[in-house]
């Protein structure tokens, strides 16, 4: 994570990659909190990201789903454990992966019996909404057999349904 400093105001930027342990999101300033979600997520279909654009195999999904920064965490860990089997297995090298989930957005929740008119409450966890179309994470330096094992294998831990991508040459 690094500060950049704009205008004497101090702005977090979060990086997310492999090389991370999870996702840790934190929220600095409690009182007027800048990352909290105010406006509906648009229902449209992803026009985008629905084409396998760095690996050769990808994973698409098929409906909206809001995901919870613990479920994009248990992904991405059975998925490196999957992987690293896959590894040992063929003699082909490294698997490359690239993974799209990234929860942006804060959850916010009040506590069951608060009233109204007490403003917003405080931030819980983070998500990130996937629509129809969006590849979830993509695969190269494998083969059409051991990519289809590792996804079938993965494919149980996703709370939505998804659709094998390959690309041909």
């Amino acid at each position: 994570m690094k500060l950049h400093y704009i205008q004497n105001k101090a702005y977090a930027i979060f990086k997310f990659g492999w090389h991370t342990k999870q996702f840790n999101m934190k929220r600095f300033n409690t009182k007027n909190n800048p990352t909290r979600q105010h406006k509906a997520f648009k229902n449209t279909k992803n026009q985008t990201s629905h084409l396998v654009k760095q690996g050769q195999f990808g994973v698409r999904s098929l409906e909206y789903k809001q995901v919870d920064i613990k479920q994009v965490n248990n992904i991405k860990f059975k998925m490196l454990k999957e992987i690293k089997v896959l590894e040992k297995k063929t003699s082909l090298g490294k698997v490359k992966v690239w993974f799209h989930m990234r929860p942006k957005q804060a959850v916010t929740k009040l506590s069951p019996e608060t009233r109204m008119g007490k403003g917003k409450g405080p931030i819980v966890s983070h998500c990130c909404y996937i629509r129809p179309g969006q590849v979830v994470f993509e695969l190269s330096n494998l083969s059409k057999l051991k990519a289809l094992e590792l996804i079938s294998s993965v494919q149980n831990s996703f709370s939505f349904k998804t659709q094998l991508l390959c690309k041909f040459y």
